[in-house]
């Protein structure tokens, strides 16, 4: 027979640089496993819709899960930030358990089948996701129709090629293949071959931390992936950033970077203009600052191109503004944003109003 349990390991932050580790878990063990299974998730997705209502699971949990740990200090641009280092790994997921020792399920150990763990990555959980099913067939027991195809890139099947599986698992909420496929990274084989960082770099630095609080990472300025053309929402987000940067503690940003820390580079945003060149690129990263806001912003901020390994990305380090900035991107009205976590949060008027209060005239 198998169980399931639900587990989470998050660090919450409290408003500062601290945080505080939360732990707690709950096991699911019925008749039918398959019950087991359909009362475990509906206690995880409780959790995930009171973390962040609205986004899709793996992003409402990535901006949720935090580093624990004290800051360290890096120079950029003669400017010194503080990046807190990672120590934790942390995580939120439903875990199939196995009473029983065989060639599939070792007794009593733990596998993810649903969410993230730092420690886990996501081939894991899509061989586990399949091994799951086995032992499903395996004793005839009833998945009451509650199953799913998955699509994913298996890099360990054959080094140098690109393998496509899509095998029919028990029911799971993650589309593997919209984060996890070579394209995202814009080379033919990502997660093999994407360039080396060097070590001592400063770039390295600011990806080995990881997003959280002060560091956020984007993929494009303003390309989107996956309808291939620009879009205004993702130039949104880059501003929205800053003004959340601005309004908080300051912080650093990484265009160029995917939020697992593969650099993509900026050649998809530089193909968007007409001449194709970084200096377009930077002219229209200016005008996106002075039209965006309600007052001049730029002497907050230090910005420009970062080579790595032939790769470029764009970094900008933005200070903590002395006074409350908002946004106004095309028309959208006066927007005021604040950084919790590691993610961008828009305050409305009353919290606006308070926050502004405590914080500059307090």
């Amino acid at each position: 027979m198998i169980k399931y349990k639900v587990k989470a390991r998050l660090a919450n932050n409290l408003g500062t640089d601290e945080f505080a580790l939360e732990e707690f878990e709950k096991p699911f063990s019925l008749k039918e496993p398959i019950l087991s299974r359909k009362k475990a998730f509906a206690y995880y997705r409780s959790i995930i819709d009171i973390i962040d209502e609205g986004e899709d699971d793996i992003d409402a949990i990535r901006s949720h899960i935090r580093k624990k740990g004290r800051n360290t200090s890096i120079k950029i641009g003669g400017r010194t930030i503080n990046v807190p280092s990672n120590k934790e790994n942390l995580g939120i997921g439903i875990y199939l358990i196995s009473d029983i020792d065989d060639e599939i399920f070792e007794e009593g150990k733990e596998y993810l089948i649903i969410g993230y763990n730092e420690s886990v990555n996501y081939l894991s959980i899509a061989h586990n996701l399949e091994n799951e099913k086995i032992i499903y067939e395996k004793n005839n027991w009833d998945n009451q129709g509650w199953t799913a195809d998955i699509k994913y890139y298996d890099y360990q099947v054959d080094e140098g090629d690109v393998y496509i599986i899509q095998p029919n698992v028990l029911w799971t909420p993650f589309d593997f293949w919209e984060h996890h496929n070579p394209s995202l990274a814009d080379k033919d084989f990502a997660i093999e071959t994407k360039p080396k960082v060097e070590e001592s770099s400063v770039i390295h630095q600011i990806i080995k931390q990881g997003e959280n609080r002060n560091v956020e990472f984007k993929s494009s300025l303003r390309f989107d992936i996956k309808k291939k053309q620009s879009q205004d929402h993702i130039e949104k987000s880059i501003l929205k950033t800053i003004s959340a940067f601005a309004n908080t503690g300051g912080g650093t940003l990484l265009i160029g970077v995917a939020d697992n820390g593969d650099i993509l580079g900026l050649e998809n945003d530089i193909n968007t203009f007409k001449n194709r060149s970084k200096d377009k690129f930077a002219q229209h990263f200016d005008n996106l600052l002075k039209s965006s806001f309600t007052e001049p912003i730029d002497a907050l901020l230090n910005y420009g191109f970062e080579e790595i390994n032939s790769v470029d990305v764009f970094l900008v380090t933005v200070l903590a503004s002395t006074k409350p900035r908002f946004l106004t991107y095309k028309g959208d009205g006066k927007e005021f944003y604040i950084r919790r976590a590691a993610s961008s949060n828009a305050l409305d008027i009353e919290k606006t109003y308070q926050y502004i209060i405590d914080k500059w005239h307090a």
